[in-house]
């Protein structure tokens, strides 16, 4: 898949330098708690222990907090920067990407279907196996542990972009994971 970095620095992402650079994410069972002290989101369990492999494609200046990656998902929400799907997809709206909801995206699986088919399917993936707002609200901003990998071709097929410095990562074992 493809990520936003946060880059506040604090969890070893510091910017553009990490524009097109792969990370192995392991779902961890950390919540996050509010004001309060109650918890909320988190990943959900079926999710944890769980990997994946993503490539930064963009930098997450406009985000702050305990988390590192904003995982692109269709249909999850576009956030402070909406004008990308529609120039690329046209004959849709801005909100058939979010369904109405910049901060968050769709919330129930059925609002997949407004989105272009070839992103339905990932929209779904949000759903049947990222277990988004199920058990409690999880999979809201779940955390992970990462770590630098080798970009597998699966992904830079699609961006193009391979860093110079590739070669000195371990390769993730993709049959293992979710690309």
């Amino acid at each position: 898949g493809f990520a936003a970095a946060a880059t506040s620095g604090a969890h070893g992402l510091s910017g553009d330098e990490n524009c097109g650079q792969c990370f192995e994410l392991r779902f961890t069972d950390q919540v996050h708690k509010d004001g309060g002290g109650w918890p909320w989101g988190g990943a959900d369990p079926s999710v944890v222990g769980k990997r994946m492999v993503v490539q930064v494609t963009n930098i997450g200046y406009d985000v702050t907090g305990d988390h590192s990656f904003d995982i692109m998902i269709p249909g999850a929400g576009q956030g402070a920067f909406s004008s990308g799907c529609t120039a690329q997809f046209s004959g849709f709206s801005v909100g058939d990407f979010d369904c109405d909801n910049r901060y968050g995206g769709c919330s129930q699986k059925s609002g997949c279907e407004r989105l272009p088919l070839e992103l339905q399917d990932a929209c779904y993936w949000r759903f049947n196996w990222y277990g988004w707002m199920q058990n409690e609200g999880k999979s809201n901003n779940p955390f992970v542990d990462f770590r630098r990998v080798r970009c597998p071709q699966q992904l830079t097929d699609i961006s193009g972009s391979v860093p110079e410095d590739d070669e000195q990562f371990p390769t993730a074992q993709v049959a293992d994971l979710l690309v």
